[in-house]
């Protein structure tokens, strides 16, 4: 497995922020994967999160916004405007693509991120994208966008969202009905236990670690399955 660090523009003419590209020996699939609103990408679950998909043939380019390049101590106040995480999303896809043009292209976000990654696809045509992965997605966090939702019935791809049962953020009753209304573009996975940090019950057998690796498995053979569906059409 090989990790190499790069700086990319985030913004025309604006600041540099760090990415950090994952590559297992055996990758069949790429995600370009967007941080937390309190986790950049050195922080240990998005390290874990990386290294769970990489055992699982799962190539990532994760990134920093702008705020997590400057901030040392998280608040909300301190989050990009929301046309520079989009922006930054849209560089970092691009220069993912660059990178490992001839892997399968994914999206992925956790938290804040999943917001952001699944509105930039009903900004702009991205053709080269297989699908977008939505990490416990925060459907009632709304400190980027009023309406966190909406957006959803205009993205193209495949979506696949893994949320935790104890997710506080994202009520999975709201998820469900959700889902039924975006029809067959969306499944869900549940993590049974976990919460919105992947943490388990303290009565649990199962660990944040288990929860990260459940959570890697899902992804890696959901997109499995796209890409042999797609390529074999």
């Amino acid at each position: 497995m090989a990790t190499t660090e790069y700086k990319l523009q985030a913004t025309p003419g604006g600041s540099e922020v760090t990415a950090i590209l994952v590559k297992p020996g055996n990758a069949f699939s790429l995600m370009v994967l967007g941080p937390g609103a309190g986790t950049p990408i050195h922080r240990p679950l998005m390290v874990q999160l990386a290294d769970a998909l990489a055992d699982q043939g799962v190539a990532t380019f994760r990134y920093n916004y702008p705020y997590g390049e400057r901030e040392q101590v998280y608040s909300v106040e301190s989050i990009d405007p929301l046309d520079v995480l989009l922006a930054t999303t849209a560089a970092a896809q691009e220069y993912a693509l660059a990178l490992l043009p001839d892997l399968p292209l994914f999206l992925g976000g956790r938290s804040m991120s999943a917001q952001v990654v699944s509105l930039a696809l009903t900004h702009k045509d991205w053709p080269d994208v297989r699908g977008v992965v939505l990490y416990v997605f925060p459907s009632r966090w709304r400190h980027v966008m009023d309406d966190t939702v909406g957006h959803l019935q205009g993205v193209p791809v495949p979506m696949l969202f893994v949320q935790g049962s104890r997710d506080e953020e994202a009520p999975l009753p709201e998820l469900e009905a959700l889902l039924e209304d975006l029809g067959n573009r969306a499944v869900m996975h549940v993590i049974e236990g976990a919460n919105h940090s992947y943490d388990m019950p303290p009565e649990s057998d199962r660990t944040q670690k288990d929860a990260i690796k459940e959570s890697a498995s899902v992804t890696a053979r959901w997109m499995q399955a796209l890409v042999q569906l797609e390529d074999g059409a």
